[in-house]
């Protein structure tokens, strides 16, 4: 396979990067979910049945999910291909040397890169809630209203395009540390299959906290695949509670969810997953 406008060494370099990509992001993704699957869903099942949102997630769910994250994945690493022709052409630069760009940059730089993928992610995830764009494109992840981890990125392709532009538009601007970048792209990986575990592992108070308060928890995204409304943040609660999109019921259900249960009601959790 040739690529237009390239000799057939140039194609198949091309190829062998893509394909690359696609192992190393497909293999971290599949062991973080199957981690988090095996643990929470399987040795701690019983221990964490009370703590079930609002139902477990179906195996029929489970398959369509897998399948889309594959797909995701592929598109995913596209993007990591454009990525590594724009840093060999000199466009993009990441770094080796952690003080190179200085040391309070390479200490800064993951914390803005959070913010800043926070808040690019709140106002295109509202943009993919408008009528057209979630019938053809973001109506492919809400078919999951008890999602597992599986569903972290099960998207359509349009919309695993849009949330995969992120890593080049920071490196666009700015130049990243190698390990940074890696940080940065585990933490998305790990916390995106965290906030579709339909269980809640966080502590009992923790939305609540001074400090907990700011971070979104399964509860949080778990509601908003429920209906589809508000909710929208992706690693902070600051874009929804500025603009209003918090569902009012939040916390209480948060406070609902983590609550201890009598074991009866544990045991009847358990079974209704059956």
């Amino acid at each position: 396979m040739n690529f237009p406008g390239m000799d057939a060494d140039s194609s198949r370099l091309l190829l062998q990067v893509w394909a690359g990509s696609y192992l190393v992001e497909a293999g971290r993704y599949l062991l973080v979910a199957l981690l988090l699957w095996g643990g929470v869903h399987g040795l701690l099942r019983r221990r964490l049945a009370h703590r079930v949102i609002s139902g477990w997630p179906r195996r029929g769910d489970l398959r369509r999910e897998i399948v889309y994250s594959l797909l995701s994945m592929a598109v995913f690493a596209g993007v990591s291909l454009g990525v590594v022709a724009l840093i060999w052409n000199g466009q993009f630069v990441i770094y080796r040397q952690p003080g190179q760009y200085g040391w309070a940059w390479f200490w800064l730089s993951l914390p803005l890169m959070l913010v800043f993928h926070d808040a690019y992610f709140y106002w295109t995830h509202r943009l993919l809630h408008s009528r057209w764009l979630f019938r053809r494109f973001h109506g492919v992840h809400h078919r999951s209203r008890n999602p597992s981890p599986w569903a972290a990125y099960a998207f359509h392709p349009v919309e695993a395009l849009i949330n995969g532009l992120i890593t080049p538009l920071i490196l666009w601007a700015v130049p990243v540390h190698g390990g940074v970048l890696l940080v940065f792209s585990l933490h998305q990986i790990i916390r995106n299959a965290h906030g579709h575990l339909s269980i809640e592992t966080l502590p009992s108070g923790f939305a609540r906290h001074w400090l907990g308060r700011h971070f979104t928890t399964t509860t949080h995204h778990h509601m908003h695949h429920e209906n589809g409304r508000g909710n929208y943040g992706l690693w902070f609660t600051w874009w929804d509670r500025w603009c209003g999109t918090e569902q009012a019921h939040y916390l209480a259900r948060f406070d609902a969810v983590t609550a201890a249960r009598p074991e009866g009601d544990t045991e009847q959790a358990l079974h209704s997953a059956a």
